[in-house]
């Protein structure tokens, strides 16, 4: 299964988390990519994975977990 997952981040603070558990699911990463919002200080993150529907699913469980974010995804 292919997926993308689209963090809209108010700020960078959250950064350190989000990385932890993009860390933890590396080998499923594809690509990921940061781009800053200058307008409002905020980040959009995009990730290309690659991997089980389950991992998939545990991976955006875990990043839901984290405050102050949204998230949207797909999944091919």
């Amino acid at each position: 299964m292919i997926g993308t997952i689209t963090i809209l981040m108010d700020a960078n603070k959250r950064a350190p988390e989000i990385n932890e558990i993009l860390h933890k699911n590396a080998e499923f990463i594809l690509g990921r990519m940061g781009l800053p919002q200058t307008e409002n200080h905020g980040y959009i993150l995009s990730i290309v994975f690659k991997g089980e529907e389950r991992v998939f699913e545990e991976l955006l469980k875990d990043l839901k977990r984290v405050d102050n974010l949204k998230i949207a995804y797909s999944k091919i």
